[in-house]
């Protein structure tokens, strides 16, 4: 089991909410049952690789890849050694998962995911990653099935009690996300990721404060986090700070978008004067922020107008 949670927290997963494609979650078969877990260009380009004596070499040979960033070779490696062994091994499908998953690849990284569970269904890493590839898909309540069980238990990894916590956010369970990432940060302390989803959290919860607090330990731990430092804006930009959130998102250098998405902010809030003076400056500042400044200023005029018939009309 150590080992198995070492391989889980060996993973580092983007919880970026895109949709993926349809998986299918039957077992390759045919002459070359690893052929759909591969890609056209692995075979030709290491075909005349060394031979290796045994899966093992070709593991290590994956592993070292892994290590270098050369994914390619590394997906070679892995599927030679799984063609060469007398049946399926949990491990070397779950490295094919990761590689996949890493790519965007969800269709591919859940079929072997799910074939690595059927060989070990104890497999931590394998169902962790499994439960992050289906909320990444958005398949929210599959996503819960398989991650629950790993949390009910002690040294659960922290991609699962982070994974959770944005599926609470999702439904509104501010609360229960907060437990979530509390137990993810005590099983990897001040991970930016998670730090960062507690903040955003406590900011969907209106607890100004403690959002702060969070992100600001985020953008400490990392201070390249671009969607840290934006969440922190916004914060102080529901406090009524505009310039301090300026300076937050602004971090990468774009000032126009900086003061666009503030201007958006100050729209909900109600600061009609104020988000009118964002958008501006966004048109001023780039013309590539021209349209969307200028159809946020269109939209903010139109309803300050509605607003002021209304007020007209009592």
């Amino acid at each position: 089991m150590k080992n198995l949670k070492k391989k889980a927290n060996c993973a580092v997963f983007l919880l970026a909410l895109g949709l993926g494609g349809c998986a299918t979650t039957d077992r390759p078969t045919g002459s070359d049952p690893y052929a759909a877990l591969g890609t056209d260009a692995s075979p030709v380009e290491y075909g005349t690789a060394f031979p290796v004596a045994s899966p093992e070499e070709a593991y290590r040979n994956g592993a070292a890849a892994m290590r270098a960033r050369d994914l390619d070779r590394a997906l070679f490696e892995y599927l030679r050694g799984l063609r060469m062994e007398r049946s399926p091994q949990a491990d070397p499908l779950y490295y094919v998962g990761i590689i996949h998953h890493g790519r965007g690849n969800h269709d591919l990284a859940e079929k072997a995911y799910r074939w690595a569970l059927e060989v070990d269904d104890s497999h931590v890493g394998a169902r962790t990653a499994l439960g992050v590839a289906l909320l990444e898909q958005r398949k929210y309540d599959d996503a819960e099935q398989h991650l629950q069980p790993l949390v009910s238990r002690p040294g659960a990894p922290w991609q699962a009690h982070n994974a959770l916590g944005v599926i609470a956010d999702i439904r509104g369970e501010f609360e229960l996300a907060r437990g979530h990432y509390e137990k993810a940060l005590e099983a990897s302390p001040n991970t930016p990721l998670v730090l960062n989803n507690l903040g955003y959290s406590r900011y969907l919860a209106g607890d100004w404060d403690g959002a702060r607090q969070s992100l600001r330990r985020a953008v400490s731990a990392n201070p390249g986090y671009e969607l840290a430092w934006r969440n922190l804006g916004l914060v102080y930009a529901r406090e009524g700070d505009f310039e301090t959130a300026v300076e937050a998102v602004a971090r990468n250098g774009d000032r126009a978008k900086a003061y666009n998405d503030i201007g958006y902010i100050s729209m909900l809030e109600g600061r009609y004067e104020a988000a009118m003076g964002f958008f501006e400056e966004a048109m001023r500042l780039s013309p590539a922020y021209y349209v969307t400044a200028s159809q946020n200023a269109r939209n903010l005029g139109n309803l300050m107008r509605r607003n002021g018939n209304a007020q007209s009309a009592n």
